[in-house]
This record gives C-alpha cells, sequence and structure tokens, in this order.
C-alpha cells in the first residue's frame, strides 16, 4: 500500500458527504458498536471492520500491520515527526458519552518521559491543540480526560506499581458520560474514576493513536512527541459500558449487539443533564412570551476587545468557541498538565475582562452561556458631563452555563462590559437581541412551510443536513421533521421512534423539493417544484407560528424551550439562538428577524427546537408552519458582507495564518472556503 501523507488521498470530512450511502460498513443503530478496527478486516487493514462514519483512514503515514498483535494483526507507529493514522470522529465517537478500547504495546522501554497514546480533537474550539480527550502515559502510569463545553477537563490519574514490559500488551479503556464522569481501567480492572457531571455536547474532529494532535487544522507528530508504540482492536461505544462489559473487551472479545439506550427524560440524574445544557436549573426560566405576536431581532457585534486584543470568539455563533483563548497555564480544573503549549494568542493578563461594542440600534435583552460568572456592566458617555460613564446592567451567578437578562429599558449602541470573577473561566456565547412585542413586517415574497413528520420523496438536497445529523448526534437526540411546502405531496414516516427520545427536534427546510410526474394531493397528474435556489430576493427572517401546546409546564406554569436557527453554509454555528418561554393552550408568533442572507444555492435550511419537557417532540409540533420572509436582494447586501468579512477575518487571524490548511477535509478550511466563497 502506498502511505499517504497530507495531500495524498481525498476523502470528504463528515460536514462535505453528499449521501448517507457513502458511509462504509454502518453500524446498526441498536448495536453500540460505533467503530472498530482491529487490523483483520477488509481491504489494506486500515479501513474498519465497522463504521457509523467514515471508516477509512483520513491520514496515513509511518504505520505498518505487523503479525503479532494482540488478536491477529496490529498497527505499528514508527518513532518519527511524519506518522499519522488518523480517522474522523463524526459518527465514530460522540462527545455526549461513549467508550474508548483498544490493546496497546510499549515496543520500547517505558521511562519517566510523558506521551500520548491517543488523541481526540474537536470540530470548533479556540485552544490550539483542539483537544477534546487523551489517554496517556504519564511517566508514571497513565491518564485520561474529556474536555468538557467550558473547557475544563475531567480527567483521572493512575499510577502502575510496575510499568508494563516493552512487549506485553495491555487492554485500556476510558468511558465517559455527561451525567456520570469519566472512568479509566486496565486490563479489564476500574484504576480509577471522577464522579463529575458536566456539560461534553459538542463537535468532534479526528482521533488516532500518539502523535502531537489532529486537528482541524494540522495532523503532526512533532513538538517531541516522536515516539510511536503498537494497538490493536480499537473499539468505540455509543455508551458509557458497565465493569463486566470493559472485562470482556479486555479478554479479547467484542460484545454481542447492544439494545438501544434507554435514557428516559424523567430520571433525575438524565433531566437535570439535560436541563444544564439550555440553562433550565436552578429553577430559573427564560423570557415568558406574554404577547400573541413578539419580535427577535438578532443584533450582530463586531467588536470585541479583551484589552487592546481584538476577539471575536463569544459572539460568532459557534459555542464550541469561547473567550479567552487558550487556558493551557489556567486554573481551570484539570487542565495542569505535563505538555506545555504556549499561550500565543492572548496577553498574560487577558481572561479577566471583555467588551463588546454593540451596533447603533435597539437592544433590550441578554443571553449569555458559559461558565464565567461575574458583572455585566454598560459603558456609555454621559450627555451632561461628556465624560464615560458606568452602569451596572446585573451579575451574572456563578453554576449556570446558561442565563437570560431581558433588561428594564431598551438601549441603543454603547458598550457593554463583561468582568470575569474568576480569570481565564470561559464565555461561550455572548448573545444581544431586541424582544418586544411585534408583527411579522410586510414582505416583498413569503414561502410558507408546514411541520411534518411525514416524509416527501427523496431530496438530495437534505443529504449533507441528515448525514451530519447522524453523526453530530446520539441516537437519542436524532429527531427529524421536515418542514413541507404547503400543497407538497407527502406519505407518513415508515421509521419507527425512540420513545425516550429527549425532547429535541431537528427542523429541516429543503432548499429544493421535486415531485415530478407523480400525483399531487387534489390527486391530479403534473408533479411539484418548490425551489430556494436563484431567487431574486434575500432572507430577511423566519416566521414561525406556534401552535396551542398542550404540554405539562415545565417552570412556573410555564414551558421552557430554546430555538436555534443554523447557519446554511455551516451547520455548527447558529444565526440565532433564543430561549423562552410559552404558556401551555396559547398559541405564539415568533418573528425572527435574522441578519439578511442571500441564500446560497444547494443549501437547506435548518432550525433545532428543544424543550425542557419530555412531552415535548414532533408530535407537538406537527402542523406548526413556517415562513421564510424575503426583502430586495440589494437591501441584504451590507449585513451579509460585513458578517461574511468578519467570520472570514477571524478563522483566517485565529486558525488558518500559522497551520496554513489547504484541504477540506480540515473544518477551518472548509469553514474558510465557504465564508469567502459566500461573500
Amino acid at each position: 500500500m502506498k502511505p499517504l501523507h497530507f495531500c495524498h488521498r481525498w476523502i470528504a470530512c463528515a460536514l462535505l458527504v453528499a449521501a448517507p450511502a457513502a458511509v462504509l460498513a454502518q453500524a446498526p443503530a441498536t448495536s453500540g458498536l460505533l467503530f472498530y478496527l482491529s487490523g483483520d478486516g477488509p481491504g489494506d487493514g486500515f479501513t474498519a471492520d465497522q463504521a457509523h462514519g467514515h471508516g477509512e483512514p483520513e491520514y496515513l503515514a509511518d504505520y505498518r500491520l505487523v503479525s503479532d498483535g494482540a488478536r491477529g494483526k496490529a498497527f505499528s507507529g514508527a518513532h518519527t515527526e511524519t506518522k499519522n493514522m488518523a480517522y474522523l470522529a463524526p459518527g465514530n465517537i460522540y462527545a455526549e458519552r461513549g467508550t474508548l478500547a483498544f490493546f496497546w504495546r510499549a515496543r520500547e522501554p517505558l521511562g519517566t518521559s510523558p506521551f500520548k497514546i491517543f488523541y481526540v480533537s474537536q470540530c470548533d474550539q479556540s485552544s490550539l491543540d483542539m483537544t477534546w480527550a487523551r489517554v496517556d502515559y504519564n511517566g508514571a502510569g497513565f491518564d485520561a480526560f474529556v474536555t468538557d463545553v467550558n473547557m475544563a477537563r475531567i480527567r483521572v490519574s493512575h499510577t502502575v506499581r510496575a510499568l508494563p514490559a516493552a512487549d506485553t500488551w495491555t487492554h485500556i479503556a476510558m468511558s465517559w458520560d455527561e451525567t456520570a464522569g469519566v472512568r479509566l481501567y486496565l486490563d479489564g480492572a476500574l484504576v480509577a474514576r471522577n464522579d463529575t457531571p458536566a456539560i461534553l455536547s459538542s463537535c468532534l474532529g479526528l482521533f488516532t493513536p500518539h502523535g502531537r494532535f489532529a486537528t482541524p487544522g494540522t495532523v503532526t507528530s512533532n513538538s517531541g512527541h516522536l515516539r510511536g508504540g503498537d494497538i490493536d482492536e480499537i473499539a468505540i461505544y455509543d455508551r458509557m459500558l458497565s465493569d463486566e462489559q470493559v472485562r470482556t473487551l479486555a479478554s479479547g472479545t467484542l460484545l454481542p449487539p447492544l439494545p438501544s439506550l434507554d435514557r428516559p427524560l424523567d430520571a433525575p440524574r438524565v433531566r437535570d443533564g439535560w436541563r444544564s445544557r439550555f440553562g433550565w436549573t436552578s429553577g430559573q426560566r427564560p423570557i415568558v412570551l406574554d404577547s400573541r405576536d413578539t419580535t427577535v431581532r438578532k443584533v450582530e457585534i463586531h467588536d470585541a476587545r479583551d484589552l487592546k486584543k481584538w476577539t471575536w470568539r463569544a459572539n460568532d455563533g459557534i459555542r464550541e468557541t469561547s473567550w479567552p483563548d487558550v487556558y493551557n497555564r489556567s486554573h481551570l480544573p484539570g487542565r495542569t498538565d505535563y505538555f506545555i503549549e504556549p499561550d500565543w494568542y492572548r496577553y498574560s493578563t487577558s481572561g479577566r475582562a471583555i467588551t463588546f461594542t454593540m451596533p447603533d440600534e435597539p437592544w433590550n435583552y441578554l443571553e449569555l452561556v458559559g461558565a464565567a460568572h461575574g458583572r455585566v456592566t454598560r459603558l456609555f458617555r454621559n450627555a451632561e458631563t461628556q465624560r464615560e460613564a458606568e452602569q451596572a446592567l446585573f451579575d451574572r451567578p456563578a453554576g449556570r452555563d446558561r442565563t437570560f437578562h431581558l433588561l428594564d429599558r431598551t438601549f441603543s449602541g454603547g458598550r457593554v462590559r463583561f468582568d470575569n470573577t474568576i480569570a481565564d473561566t470561559p464565555l461561550g456565547e455572548f448573545m444581544a437581541y431586541y424582544v418586544a412585542p411585534g408583527l411579522v413586517p410586510a414582505a416583498v415574497h413569503t414561502m410558507t412551510y408546514v411541520l411534518t413528520s411525514q416524509t416527501g420523496h427523496r431530496d438530495r438536497s437534505l443529504d449533507e443536513l441528515t448525514t451530519w445529523i447522524a453523526r453530530r448526534y446520539p441516537a437519542d437526540e436524532r429527531q427529524v421533521m421536515l418542514a413541507l411546502p404547503q400543497g407538497a405531496p407527502r406519505r407518513p414516516a415508515t421509521a419507527t421512534g425512540n420513545p425516550h427520545a429527549l425532547p429535541f427536534v431537528h427542523v429541516l427546510v429543503p432548499g429544493s423539493f421535486r415531485n415530478d410526474g407523480s400525483r399531487t394531493p387534489d390527486n391530479a397528474y403534473g408533479g411539484f417544484f418548490h425551489e430556494l435556489a436563484n431567487l431574486p430576493y434575500a432572507l430577511d427572517g423566519i416566521a414561525v407560528d406556534l401552535p396551542a401546546l398542550h404540554l405539562a409546564p415545565t417552570h412556573g406554569g410555564d414551558i421552557a424551550l430554546n430555538l436555534q436557527v443554523k447557519d446554511p453554509i455551516w451547520p455548527n454555528r447558529n444565526m440565532l439562538d433564543f430561549s423562552f418561554a410559552v404558556t401551555p393552550g396559547e398559541a405564539r408568533t415568533l418573528w425572527l428577524d435574522l441578519r439578511d442572507r442571500v441564500l446560497p444555492n444547494g443549501r437547506s435550511l435548518y432550525l433545532t427546537l428543544a424543550g425542557a419537557g419530555g412531552d415535548f417532540g414532533p408530535a407537538a409540533l406537527e402542523g406548526t408552519r413556517l415562513r421564510l420572509i424575503f426583502k430586495k436582494r440589494e437591501a441584504a447586501i451590507a449585513e451579509q458582507e460585513i458578517d461574511r468579512f468578519t467570520q472570514v477575518r477571524d478563522n483566517f487571524g485565529a486558525n488558518l495564518s500559522e497551520t496554513r490548511p489547504q484541504k477540506m477535509k480540515l473544518e477551518w478550511y472548509a469553514r474558510f472556503y465557504r465564508d469567502l466563497e459566500d461573500l
């Protein structure tokens, strides 16, 4: 086999796959096993025996198959700078929960120098190394950790009495769960655990044995991470396995197919973990929509400063990016490390305060995401003294990942400063809106859709999104509804739903809908055609006509909800992320006044709706009306240009100027290219 290096093989990344059929040897949804690589499988041995995502390596160099594996053949990595054997993580491993297991052999005697044995990166993050999970030899034993959305690490460490011999195979397993923490096993025995619950949900990038890192910017083994080793029987499961199940894996036997993971929301641990993700904890609830019609205007911030440094990581719509940038020398839990990466993307005194320059338009509502807690202060020029003055708006409490702040008056322009109580504690999103009673404005063009669990005929314009959802979210977070044009033919969905699916719904608006040659609902021939491409208009916003929800209240007498509108060219980025509550039995219309967008050809629109109660789901939303409101195309150019330019500027300056990736398989470059192309 010809070795693969950075540019020797093209396999599109998970975000760019056109059809689910391209997935190699997809694992059954109920098997529990997401990824299995034995070296004895199909093809050249480097193709996964089973994969729910991509099964072929994205990068492969300086690895070879050896015959004396723990079971059959094994993979042997050289002690070189160029070695890599990296696979795409989406679909093959989920951040929310799972188990990683493999056999490992040192091949050379172990000393006191630590090195990485297994590494998993994130898709979008503010850290240079993009690390999400690692299993290490720490110089005296083994370490393992996962990184939560607030950059803290749930770490476990174990010192061994006697180091493994160089020619001995050791079975290593780590498992994790948002509601339970992290476990570490050696040869089937539980040796360390950390029972810290955390929000782990995030988009993952690549995984690789040995080396320095495999990130959306580069794959490398340099900078002192030269040591290789041997690895065999890599197995990744979709849940935290039991001690007995890990012992079975350590004996060299794969588990039989596992039943669907049952995680009912009425279990307190599951409910608390789910609600903490959206800030619905400690009795906190978002603002209640009292008016029949409510306007939610996205107020876009383009200038944010930490001291004098422009930093645009807490308001770019991507939850995994955060302010401040890098935390390798911070005091966040679990960040103390034996591998030191320089913090060159920040000042030594950064992470204490960030100031946002507000645009010259009304704003009265702030929604903050992240672990950072402290004071939010408005800065403005006093009209009488002509000096800068300060006004404390509110104090953000500790222990809440998302908070909601409807101010007692409406402001326009000015600046807002957030002072961090504990330096380096991250702020994931600082979102500003103008929220007020208001009707949907007049439109030059309107396209109306109805949400349904029924399906139309196959629509390839949705393939990329359905593939992304399947690889980004665990099985109990994949309920999908279509927004079909009024009058479009449809047929009942044949797939059976998960009775314990979490109250989370993905809504897909097809970029095109064709049903040529079939009958329309009134039984006439002639087919049906609907297209978003090449419209002479630009999207002004989305009107969502929520029906009266006859559901159990979750917060006081109201139902807590969250609505997110995804960027059509990058589904991991939100154009709007808004939390609210409605009273059972009362219909509401939300006018989501988005930043103006000329919709790109070949893309579909994508929204998510989440609820705090277990009875929320597709059945409650069936028949909901969704209207796309369009304006004149030339009137949208100003907002589109400045937004895309800011996104390109941030990505290039923070991610690309040093690593200089040039391949679409790397998400940083793919996002940069899409933003630049749209600009």
